[in-house]
């Protein structure tokens, strides 16, 4: 049984993630497909809006022959991505080996000497630049899943600390009445957020801007009991004061200072 929708989007990633929060379903197991594509703006120079149909399928008990044809076809695209990255990994002269996950279901674990450094690189650009070069290089979206790429529990470590940063950017913006905007993520990342604030209901969550800026902002809810004799205007008031959650940098040591 299939349960589709037909959306409006800058890009695949960012209907998956809004139809995603929508239907509180993990981005993986949704299927999107571009149906026409729109230029907007003077001549066609203000970008591009795609329709976009987003599909998810429910599990279903499949057929014995299916079901192994499927896998057979999932082991065989994972197959080819492993070739890709130790290929990439190869020329680019990194100390790092790519095999298939048996703990995450379509994901390529990298692993090493360089794993948890280079191939992750800062907040996992490179993690998500390689991961978009090998399924750029192989997925064939109306055959085939997407492919994950991990290194070292990466995705483990990033997705608890999302949990975390959620939670308590939630505190924060029902105590002091404002909405706070988070730094910009990857479409994956601002799933985590939206789905672990889903279930409150003092605050709720959208995604904001255009790839590769888009981010979440999280904003409270009025409660009359709470809040009391301060209003919806005051409320409005005070979530215009927005402020960005920004991740803390060690500082760098000065040659100067050490003289």
């Amino acid at each position: 049984m299939e349960k589709k929708i037909t959306v409006e989007a800058a890009s695949l990633d960012e209907a998956l993630q809004n139809v995603a929060s929508q239907w509180g379903l993990p981005v993986e197991e949704l299927r999107a497909e571009v149906v026409s594509e729109e230029r907007k703006g003077f001549l066609g120079f203000g970008g591009k809006i795609l329709k976009i149909e987003v599909t998810a399928i429910e599990e279903e008990k499949p057929k014995p022959e299916r079901a192994e044809k499927t896998q057979d076809s999932r082991k065989s695209l994972l197959a080819c991505g492993v070739n890709f990255v130790n290929e990439t990994l190869k020329l680019m002269d990194f100390k790092a080996e790519a095999v298939i996950s048996e703990t995450s279901k379509n994901t390529l674990d990298i692993q090493g000497e360089d794993a948890s450094d280079y191939v992750v690189g800062r907040y996992g650009d490179a993690l998500r630049g390689m991961e978009y070069l090998v399924n750029l290089a192989l997925r064939d979206p109306k055959a085939e899943p997407r492919i994950k790429i991990d290194s070292c529990g990466y995705r483990e470590r990033r997705t608890k600390s999302l949990e975390r940063l959620a939670e308590a950017t939630a505190r924060q913006a029902v105590k002091y009445g404002r909405s706070v905007r988070l730094e910009p993520m990857a479409s994956w990342e601002r799933w985590v957020i939206h789905t672990t604030l889903k279930d409150r209901n003092d605050i709720t969550t959208e995604s904001v801007g255009e790839p590769p800026f888009r981010k979440v902002v999280i904003m409270p809810k009025f409660d009359p009991e709470r809040e009391g004799a301060a209003g919806p205007a005051t409320m409005r008031i005070r979530a215009r004061r927005e402020r960005t959650v920004r991740p803390s940098h060690p500082r760098r040591s000065s040659r100067r200072s050490d003289r």
